[in-house]
Order: C-alpha cells, then structure tokens, then sequence
C-alpha cells in the first residue's frame, strides 16, 4: 500500500457516503505480478541466491509464507510475498513497524507544474547516511548494503524485499510525480487528491485507480495468467536496451513522463478536487471514454518492464549475497 498521505481523500469519501479503497502503491497483485514475470527471468543461479538470501528472514514464517498454500511452491511464494512486505510492515501490529516503515521511500515527486504552479525538484542522490527522504535514495541506500560484505544476513533479505518492492513502485507512474497548479498549488500527492468516477460509478482518488489497474486477486493461479498474458503481449526483445538500462532515475524520468500523458493527460483530465467532492459529489465527473483501456495498456507495459529490470538487478546482487 503507498505510504504517501492519502487520508484526507479516503476522509471526503467518506464524508460524501462513499467507500473508498484502500490506496496502494501498486497494490500487491501488480506487486506480485512484477515479481512473477523477474522470477521467470531469472537464472537458476541467481534464483537460488537470491531465495537463500530471503530465508534469513526475521519474519519469513510469519510474513513471507503467512498465505501461502499447501500447493503452492514455497520458494516462489516467499519471492512473490518479499515484493509486497514493505506494504505489511506498515501495520503497526507488525513488530516490525517502527524500525522497518518508511513512508517517504515510496515514492518520488518530480513536479508537473502548470498554471503558473512550482513544485520543487527531489534530490536523486543518497549521501550515503541520512536516512533517505524519497524512492531514488532509498534505492541507493538498500543496493549498496546488498553489496556490502559485512552487512548481517537478516538485513539482506530486508533489504531484498525492498528492492523488490521499489523497482515495483517506481514503475507505477504516479509515484514519480506530484501535480502542481491552481488547483493544487502544494501538489496533488500523486493523485491521492484528484477525485475521479470509475467505469463502476465510483469516486475514488485517481492513484487508487491507477493501484489497481491490473485487478485485486492474489489467486496464484490468477498471478501466473497475468504474468502470461503480459510476457505474451510484451516480451522482452521488444524493449531491446530499455529493458536493460538499470538507472532508477531514469525509470523515474519515464514514469514522470507516463503520468503526465496517459494519466493527467496533459492536465486535461476531468475531475474534481477534495473541496469540490465534498460540495457536491454528483459534480466529481467520469473518467474519459477509453481512459480504462489506454490506462491498462499503459500499466501492463510498466509491470513488464519492472519485471524485467528487477531480474537484471537481482541477477547482479545474487553475486553478492
């Protein structure tokens, strides 16, 4: 789930007498589905590295094979579940929370200024020991413990759950970027505060839309079609050096560049703020003819490429664990 302050904009929904779901960052099936599609590209070397290193653990029973099945095989339903940890820690229930939660390593906002508006621009580098304030640092911060040596094996398999987890959450476009304007002149919260209607009738922020673009099943079996389906669609060749460029920064540069067209739509995109829903909610208007279409293409090109490019990165750390 994204860490990124969604409460006002769940608050109005509910004001206004409408459900709300609960917003995610990606939300755990693209999660896992991204996992599926790097675990299919990963050699079996690698593979076995990398699952050993996940076994270390300090919640490997309780979090990473909590729900998984007695069918199910257990090494991929640890590396599927590592993709989705850093959502689970963030409930205070877990003992883990108050060390292992960070809400500001979701996400990164590279500006969409318009009207006038100015948002500032993120620092992208780590400087190597304050804690990191956005993805891209905290990107930096977990590869370079993952190649450290003397770093403890529990820390590892932590630190591979957010690597998972990251290269997921930058891939959704909506975590590069905040929408500066009129409307929004401290910004949008990567549509947290953009109130739309879905082809159900339904008001929700247009980040959960985008969370949940490629559905709510965490069936393995409805994972592994997924995954099918978009490797069918998108198969690696066809992104030739793209799938193969390891930059954060720049999968966050296109991500940017993805939520200014597909989902703002040049800021053009119907839709109502908080004050505006709260006032009249039959004013919140439809997503646009095709929007859920142009939206789900859009996405399944995203979770193929962040499928791909976390097997590139987990194939170079699996020699260093």
């Amino acid at each position: 789930m994204t860490l990124r302050p969604s409460v006002i904009a769940v608050a109005i929904l509910s004001f206004i007498g409408i459900a709300a779901p609960t917003c995610n960052a990606w939300n755990s099936t693209a999660h896992e589905i991204i996992a599926m599609i790097a675990s299919d590209h990963l050699s079996p070397k690698a593979s076995s590295a990398i699952i050993a290193a996940l076994r270390n653990h300090p919640r490997l029973n309780e979090d990473l094979l909590r729900d998984a099945g007695q069918s199910e095989d257990p090494n991929l339903a640890i590396f599927l579940r590592a993709a989705t940890w850093p959502d689970m820690v963030r409930f205070l229930t877990n003992p883990l929370s108050h060390t292992e939660q960070h809400s500001k390593w979701h996400y990164v906002d590279f500006p969409f200024d318009q009207d006038g508006a100015h948002g500032p621009q993120p620092v992208v580098q780590w400087d190597g020991h304050s804690e990191p304030i956005n993805l891209l640092q905290a990107m930096d911060k977990m590869l370079a413990q993952l190649r450290d040596p003397q770093m403890p094996k529990d820390r590892k398999a932590i630190d591979l759950c957010w690597v998972e987890h990251l290269v997921g959450d930058i891939h959704q476009p909506l975590h590069a970027t905040s929408w500066f304007s009129k409307e929004y002149p401290q910004g949008d919260q990567g549509g947290n505060l953009v109130l739309v209607r879905n082809g159900e009738n339904v008001i929700i922020p247009l980040h959960t839309y985008w969370d949940d673009v490629e559905g709510l099943s965490l069936d393995p079996n409805n994972i592994r079609k997924a995954a099918d389906r978009i490797e069918a669609e998108h198969p690696i060749a066809q992104f030739k050096d793209q799938a193969a460029d390891l930059s954060v920064v720049d999968w966050a540069k296109e991500s940017f560049e993805i939520a200014k067209r597909a989902v703002y739509q040049n800021g053009t995109l119907p839709h109502a703020t908080k004050a505006e829903g709260v006032a009249d909610p039959n004013s919140i208007p439809a997503l646009p003819d095709h929007y859920a279409e142009q939206a789900l293409a859009a996405a399944d090109t995203q979770v193929a490429l962040a499928g791909y490019r976390l097997a590139a990165i987990l194939e170079q750390l699996a020699t260093s664990l």
